[in-house]
C-alpha cells in the first residue's frame, strides 16, 4: 500500500503505561495489512535510535517508544515526529525526577514539541493526560473506553480470562497518511491479552493503524489475530491452578491488573509481588501502599513478596533501600504478608497455600521474569490457557462477539 504525504512517518508513543503493548499491537496490525513498519518498543539510547532509523529506510513507518528518561536527558525531542501519543500519566520514574510535576512536565513537553501538522493521539479516559493537552495547533485524535463521543471508541467490553471482547467504533472520518480517510463504522474484536487497560492499548493501536490503513474492518480482523504479549495478563495453569503473569510495575498498572483479576469472581487471589529493582524508594513505597489498600478491601486474599535475589539480572536487582521502603510501608499499614528473599522459596509457599477456586497472580517487574519457568518446573505440569485461536466467523472473516449473557 502506498502512503501519501510524509514518507516513512514516525510516531512517538509516550505516557506512563501501555507504550510497549500499543507499539507491538500496532506493528502487528500493519504487518497483517501488508505494510512494513519498523518498531523500537524499548528505548536503548540515542546511538541505538540512530541505528534504528538508518536500518528502517525501507519501512513504511516508524513506531518509537518515547520514555521519560529520554525526554529528561533530551535524547529525543518531539519535532522529529509526524505523530505523537499520550497513553496516560501516573506515578513512575520518581527515582529520576524530584516531583510528579516534573514527570508530567516532561510528557507535556513532548506533545508541545510536535510539529504543527502532527497527529496528536490522546487517551480521553485518563484525566491527567486529557488535562495535559496544550492549546496548540495540531490534528488531535481522541480514543476512549468511557467517552462515547471520542473519535475512536470501545463499547460492550467483556473481559474473559484469556481475552477481552469489545466493539471497535470510529465515530467520524479519520484522516491519516494513506491518501483517503478511514470511514465511520464499527467492528467486533476479540483481543489477547485480557483486561480493560489492554482494550485501551488496542484502541490506541487501532487509531494509529487507521492513519496508515483506512480500513476499519481490516484493522479489527488483525487485532483478533494478535497472539498476545509476554507477561501481559498471560494466563496459564499449574496443576489445574489458574495463574496470571503480568509485569505491572507502578500503582496504575497494579490497579488495572487487580481490577481485571477481581472481575473473574475467584474465591481468593494469592499474589506474588516482585519488588521493583532500580525504580527507587518512592515508587516502591507507593506500590506497597497500593497493595496494602487492596488487602484491606479483600482480607481473605494473600500477599507474598520477593526481591528475587538470585534470579534476575544485576541491573534489575533490588537495592536494600528499595526493599526497606517497600517492607516498612507494608508493616506500617498493618496488613499481613509473607516475605521471601529468593524467588523459588516464594513460589513454593504460594503453591502450598493455594486451594481450589483460588487465582494465583504473579505481579511485578523484571524480578519475576523467570517465575513462570520456575513455577512450572517445580510442579512438572504446565498448561497454557491459550492453545486455541479466537473464534472467527468463516462467513465474514471477523471475530464472533461474545454473548453478554
Amino acid at each position: 500500500m502506498a502512503l501519501h504525504q510524509e514518507s516513512r512517518p514516525m510516531i512517538g508513543f509516550s505516557g506512563t503505561n501501555g507504550k510497549t503493548s500499543a507499539i507491538l499491537m500496532t506493528n502487528f496490525i500493519l504487518e497483517q495489512c501488508g505494510l512494513k513498519p519498523a518498531s523500537l518498543s524499548t528505548w536503548l539510547g540515542p546511538k541505538k535510535f540512530q541505528q534504528f532509523r538508518e536500518k528502517a529506510k525501507d519501512s513504511d513507518c516508524l513506531l518509537v517508544e518515547v520514555p521519560y528518561d529520554a525526554l529528561r536527558l533530551k535524547q529525543i525531542t518531539g519535532n522529529i515526529f509526524q505523530g505523537g501519543t499520550l497513553t496516560n500519566i501516573s506515578l513512575d520514574h520518581l527515582s529520576f525526577c524530584r516531583t510528579p510535576e516534573q514527570y508530567t512536565a516532561a510528557k507535556i513537553t513532548f506533545i508541545n514539541e510536535l510539529p504543527g501538522n502532527a497527529k496528536i493521539i490522546i487517551n480521553a479516559d485518563d484525566p491527567m493526560a486529557l488535562a495535559a493537552v496544550p492549546e496548540k495547533n495540531g490534528d488531535f485524535l481522541i480514543y476512549a473506553t468511557e467517552y462515547p463521543r471520542a473519535m475512536v471508541f470501545a463499547d460492550n467490553i467483556r473481559c474473559r480470562r484469556s481475552y477481552s471482547s469489545f466493539r471497535l467504533t470510529v465515530n467520524e472520518e479519520l484522516y491519516g497518511f494513506a491518501g483517503k480517510p478511514a470511514a465511520p463504522g464499527s467492528a467486533p474484536v476479540l483481543l489477547r491479552p485480557a483486561g480493560r487497560h489492554n482494550v485501551a492499548n488496542a484502541l490506541l493501536a487501532a487509531t494509529v493503524s487507521l492513519l496508515f490503513v483506512p480500513d476499519l474492518q481490516a484493522v479489527a480482523r488483525a487485532l483478533c489475530l494478535f497472539p498476545g504479549i509476554r507477561r501481559n495478563m498471560e494466563f496459564f495453569s499449574v496443576n489445574q491452578q489458574p495463574v496470571i503473569d503480568d509485569a505491572g510495575k507502578n500503582p496504575a498498572a497494579i490497579r488495572a491488573v487487580l481490577s481485571t483479576a477481581e472481575s473473574y469472581g475467584c474465591q481468593r487471589i494469592l499474589m506474588l509481588h516482585g519488588i521493583y529493582g532500580g525504580a527507587g524508594k518512592t515508587l516502591n513505597m507507593c506500590n506497597a501502599r497500593e497493595l496494602a489498600a487492596w488487602l484491606k478491601r479483600n482480607p481473605a486474599n494473600m500477599l507474598f513478596v520477593t526481591r528475587s535475589m538470585h534470579h534476575c539480572k544485576s541491573r534489575h536487582q533490588v537495592r536494600l533501600s528499595e526493599e526497606k521502603a517497600f517492607l516498612e510501608e507494608l508493616k506500617t499499614s498493618g496488613v499481613e504478608f509473607a516475605y521471601y528473599p529468593d524467588l523459588p522459596d516464594a513460589l513454593d509457599s504460594l503453591l502450598a497455600h493455594a486451594a481450589k477456586g483460588d487465582l494465583l497472580l504473579l505481579l511485578g517487574g523484571p524480578v519475576l521474569n523467570r517465575a513462570r519457568e520456575l513455577i512450572s518446573g517445580s510442579t512438572g505440569k504446565y498448561e497454557s490457557y491459550l492453545p486455541e485461536p479466537l473464534p472467527i466467523s468463516p462467513r465474514t472473516n471477523a471475530a464472533i462477539p461474545h454473548n453478554p449473557s
